[in-house]
């Protein structure tokens, strides 16, 4: 088996490439994804030697207790508030999942519900953290159900490792409890982090989310994930920022 984030930063970079230089190439990019979505639910079986074939981010998501499919990373864009990088992922059937720092913030395609929004009341979505609480706002369809809140407090389980055929990741493992109060309901998301390093930052590699109270679980495993860098600006503010902390300690 490979070490995950040599193996994982290197794909990264081929997706990163692909996305950078500009609209038509991006475009271009983001068509080919999906033809390589729909080549996936019409072709092979999922294996290790598929998904390692294709020149894409890639992640299995199995919805409930169904047979798990292959989604294939195909727009990649930016929060307008916050400039957090939004990930847009693509079923063979045209089905979607969008993430940010490694939340469910958009679904289609799915029979029942579809998620239109996920957001925070108060500042962007961040990445989930070992402890804490945020005001989580929610919106679903059909039916123009918008604007519910719940109430989000997060829970550090422990330091876990995730084993698959192409990698081994040691992760944080950290669950969030939503509590609905207006509608008299809660459910669980878990998250498995891996911690930043000085090369790249810290991302969801997998996790087990719901899409509102009652509604779909959406399990998401990142099997050949997207992965962002840390730019050189960016490591200069944090060490900035570690300098500042330190001299005020002293």
């Amino acid at each position: 088996m490979h070490q995950f984030n040599k193996t994982a930063y290197h794909l990264f970079l081929i997706v990163f490439i692909l996305v950078l230089p500009g609209c038509s190439k991006n475009f271009k990019s983001a068509v080919d994804s999906i033809k390589a979505a729909k080549d996936v639910s019409n072709g092979p079986d999922i294996t290790s030697d598929y998904i390692t074939s294709l020149p894409y981010a890639s992640t299995l998501v199995r919805i409930n207790n169904s047979k798990p499919i292959l989604l294939i990373l195909s727009f990649i864009d930016q929060n307008p508030i916050s400039g957090a990088t939004r990930l847009t992922w693509i079923s063979g059937d045209k089905g979607s999942i969008t993430t940010e720092n490694g939340r469910i913030i958009q679904t289609t395609g799915f029979y029942s519900n579809n998620l239109d929004g996920l957001m925070d009341q108060d500042k962007s979505l961040s990445l989930p953290n070992r402890q804490g609480s945020w005001q989580a706002i929610y919106d679903w369809s059909p039916g123009y159900r918008y604007h519910f809140s719940a109430q989000v407090s997060s829970h550090f389980v422990g330091n876990e490792t995730i084993t698959t055929d192409l990698w081994v990741q040691a992760v944080e493992h950290i669950e969030e409890t939503a509590v609905f109060s207006s509608l008299s309901s809660q459910f669980t998301n878990h998250f498995w982090v891996v911690p930043a390093t000085d090369d790249i930052k810290a991302f969801v590699v997998k996790s087990i989310q719901y899409l509102g109270p009652n509604m779909d679980k959406v399990e998401m495993l990142m099997i050949k994930p997207f992965i962002e860098p840390i730019l050189q600006n960016e490591s200069v503010e944090q060490t900035q920022t570690i300098s500042s902390e330190k001299s005020k300690k002293s």
